[in-house]
This record gives structure tokens, C-alpha cells and sequence, in this order.
């Protein structure tokens, strides 16, 4: 996940563990995987542990470790982002810079995509086409999720990270500009899903790390602030049509807003918010015009760092890293914020996504 990517990068150096690509085994494991709740596990940068984790909430039971015991293969070095769609299921894996295919119903290995310079999240356009963010070059990976193969690339002149289609356009955060020091990292971009080019920009604040789409077809958008100053943490409300900023709120020095996600109504966004190590989730109405001011959970003595809410009975997911090289938990609340349970993940439990277990 993005607040963390400086720390996770300097823990890394410590290490100096390497791994060679090997050939993909053929997958030997039968397995049948329920509806619920995929983890990706980032692990650690350089260290090559990344994993994955699937929770059935029905059952309250989880598998840990999954795609490496179906396919008797790691997944790679830092595992940033999952997508499904009706050809399969995506496993972004950032530092190793590949896309792993698989099949979500079992998870068996379908095909692998390479030769990306530091993919981090995938978007599907229709069967045969889909973007790539990527934190190290300039633009979008256009890719046949069929074939799994490149088809092409959209010059933006930034680097590129979370995206959300809204009707034929996709709005691209420009998140970072630490590979690409003389680009934007306090835009968001606008590209035609038809003609696959550049057709608008908004300037929000310093790396726009999340955004949701309200009730209202108004885009939401939250900035940490950045790493360098002014620092100006901000969240945004915009008109993805008329590209215009209808509310900003501005939030405190030394707070790192992130992992902004909206309700199955898309009535309220949550997010966390505090100092760098000590992040608490909130809770606010779209309509509000007021930042909150107390916390809708308090993080107590976990090290929340990503959010997701079940699309079916709206209980909130929220991953706690603990220090980043041990294995993190999961805990689950109600839409309330009543506790639940939690269970033990990878390390570094980061993206989550919700599998309703209808694609090949």
C-alpha cells in the first residue's frame, strides 16, 4: 500500500535476499474456493514473501498461503493489488513486475504477464482490454487480459497508480514522482476508454492515493499530502464531467490521510487518518462539509493500513501490519463499528477484494 512505501523500501535495504524467476510448475492442488474475502500480502520489499489470503466470512474460516499451495510457487516481491473479471482473476506483483492469471475459483495458474517496469493496479475495460498503473514509467500498459499479452501504452506524462472508471472515461491518480522526480505527483487524469488518450486534468493536492465514486456520480479524492512540503493532506469532491472541484477539506499538518472506500449505498466514505504510525478510521457522510473530528474506530494498539467493506452486509475489513515483518491480522466490524473477529494474515496485509465466485 502507498503511505507505507518509503518505510516498506528502507526496511527493505536490510535485506539481501534475492530469487531468480523459475518456470511456473504445473498446478497440482484441487481446491474450491467459496465466496469471501482475498488478502493480497504485500511482505517485505527486496524479500520476495508476498502471499495470499482468502477469508469466507459464512464460515469464519480462512486459508492462508493460498496460491503458493495450489501452485507450489511464490508469488513474487510485494504483491500490490488483485482484480476479477469474467476471464479470471489478476495478482499484481509490483518489485517483480508481473501480473499472474488465475482461475478465482480455485486459484490454479492460467498465465503470467512480465516485462512491466513497476505494475501496481489493473483495470478491466472489456474482455479484451485493460489498464496498468505503474509507479516507474510514464503512462498506462494497455494489455489483452485474454491473451495476457501487451497491447500498447498511454503517454500521461506522470506516473500512474489507483484508477476508477466512470462511464467511458477512466480518471488515473498521479500518485508519486519519487522514479520520476520532473513529473506531477497533484493530479488526476482523465482517459477515453474509446480512443485510449488524455482528455482531461484536475490539480488536487500531493499524491492522491484513493478515490470512490458517490451517490451523486461525484468523484471523491484523498491526498496524503506528500513526503516533501508544503505538505497539505486534502480530500476532494469533483465533478468528473465538468471537472470541477465542488468541496476540498483540508486536514491537519502532520496527518497522512489514505485508504479513502465508500458504503454499498455510496451514502458514506471511510477512511484513516492520523500521524504516520498511529491511524484511526472515520466515517462521514458524503453531504457533510465538515471534516470529522473523532474517529468511527480507534486503531487501540493495531497499525491499521487498508480498508475494504463487504459488498454484501456492509461489515468493514481493516488490515493491521503490526511492524511490518511479522504476519498482520485482519479484523472485521460491523457497519456500526461493532467488533467481530479478526484473523491472522501474510505480512503486510494490504489490498483486499470480494470474490462472488462467478468468473472461469
Amino acid at each position: 500500500m502507498k503511505k507505507s512505501f518509503y518505510k516498506i523500501f528502507i526496511i527493505g535495504l536490510l535485506f539481501l535476499f534475492s530469487c531468480g524467476e523459475e518456470p511456473m510448475p504445473t498446478p497440482t492442488q484441487e481446491h474450491s474456493i467459496a465466496n469471501g474475502l482475498f488478502i493480497l500480502n504485500e511482505g517485505t520489499f527486496t524479500y520476495a514473501n508476498s502471499s495470499l489470503t482468502f477469508y469466507d466470512p459464512e464460515a469464519d474460516s480462512v486459508e492462508n498461503n493460498l496460491f503458493y499451495r495450489v501452485n507450489m510457487a511464490p508469488l513474487g516481491d510485494v504483491g500490490n493489488s488483485l482484480m476479477i473479471d469474467e476471464t479470471g482473476m489478476y495478482i499484481v506483483v509490483n518489485n517483480s513486475r508481473y501480473i499472474y492469471k488465475v482461475n478465482p475459483k480455485n486459484m490454479k495458474y492460467k498465465a503470467k504477464l512480465g516485462d512491466l517496469t513497476s505494475p501496481r493496479h489493473i483495470i478491466s475495460i472489456n474482455k479484451n482490454k485493460a489498464y496498468v498503473s505503474d509507479l516507474g514509467s510514464t503512462g498506462l500498459w494497455i494489455i489483452n487480459p485474454e491473451t495476457m499479452q501487451k497491447s500498447g501504452f498511454i503517454e500521461l506524462g506522470n506516473t500512474t497508480e489507483k484508477m476508477l472508471r466512470v462511464d467511458d472515461e477512466v480518471i488515473v491518480t498521479n500518485w508519486s514522482n519519487f522514479y520520476q522526480p520532473n513529473t506531477s505527483n497533484s493530479t488526476i487524469q482523465f482517459v477515453d476508454v474509446n480512443t485510449d488518450e488524455l482528455v482531461g486534468e484536475v490539480e488536487v493536492s500531493a499524491e492522491p492515493n484513493s478515490i470512490v465514486l458517490d451517490k451523486n456520480d461525484n468523484v471523491w479524492v484523498l491526498c496524503g499530502g506528500g513526503y516533501m512540503p508544503p505538505f497539505e493532506p486534502a480530500l476532494f469532491c469533483i465533478n468528473p464531467k465538468t471537472r470541477q472541484i465542488i468541496k476540498r477539506f483540508d486536514f491537519q499538518q502532520g496527518n497522512y490521510p489514505s485508504s479513502l472506500v465508500i458504503d454499498n449505498l455510496k451514502e458514506n466514505i471511510y477512511f484513516l487518518n492520523g500521524g504516520f504510525e498511529s491511524l484511526d478510521l472515520y466515517k462521514m457522510s458524503v453531504d457533510d462539509e465538515t471534516l470529522p473530528t473523532t474517529s468511527f474506530i480507534n486503531s487501540q494498539t493495531h497499525v491499521f493500513y487498508n480498508v475494504a467493506i463487504s459488498p454484501t452486509d456492509g461489515d468493514i475489513y481493516i488490515t493491521d501490519v503490526k511492524n511490518y515483518l511479522q504476519n498482520g491480522d485482519v479484523l472485521r466490524y460491523t457497519s456500526e463499528g461493532d467488533y467481530v473477529t479478526s484473523f491472522e494474515a501474510g505480512i503486510v496485509p494490504g489490498f483486499m477484494l470480494f470474490s462472488n465466485n462467478n468468473t472461469n
